[in-house]
């Protein structure tokens, strides 16, 4: 039992400066619109995320989509052609994954990464419907560099007094 203590307490430490994860949706949000509102939402722990709407877009928060299942909630809603920028401004995101609502035969969403402004997707609705949503965000914030220098050097520390 005594050997099994220090790496139980190794691997706690690693653990401790594994990413941590976010997710945004849009409730209390409903009515909002781009461009005539960048919307910003602050996510504790993390910080802001911003929507801006591009190509002449006109993006509102509603209610409107409902998958076949009959799940519903609060998306910015898009028509054929709208875009949206989302720019994380806190760390690096990893893994983000966009969740859409409503979304018919014939449309689909496309994601991409902006070459030119760091963190910041684009997302369009392309094809032929009556529409989409986007409902909700999730993603993994990179650990702060001394979080992680602090994990290795409390697991070095406990593997060193091991061997003593």
């Amino acid at each position: 039992m005594k050997t099994k203590l220090p790496l139980i307490a190794a691997l706690y430490c690693g653990l401790c400066t594994v990413s941590s994860a976010f997710t945004l949706d849009f409730n209390g949000y409903v009515g909002k619109s781009l461009p005539t509102d960048t919307i910003s939402i602050l996510i504790e722990g993390y910080g802001n995320v911003t929507f801006t709407a591009g190509n002449k877009s006109t993006l509102i928060v509603d209610e409107k989509f409902k998958n076949d299942n009959g799940f519903g909630a609060p998306s910015l809603s898009f028509d054929e052609g709208d875009t949206v920028n989302v720019t994380f401004e806190g760390a690096q995101p990893l893994n983000v994954d966009f969740d859409y609502v409503g979304v018919s035969d014939g449309e689909s969403f496309t994601t991409e990464e902006s070459q030119f402004a760091s963190q910041t997707f684009t997302i369009s609705l392309e094809g032929n419907g009556d529409g989409a949503g986007l409902y909700q965000i999730s993603w993994n914030q990179v650990p702060e560099p001394s979080s992680a220098l602090l994990g290795l050097l409390g697991s070095a520390l406990l593997v060193i007094r091991r061997r003593r």
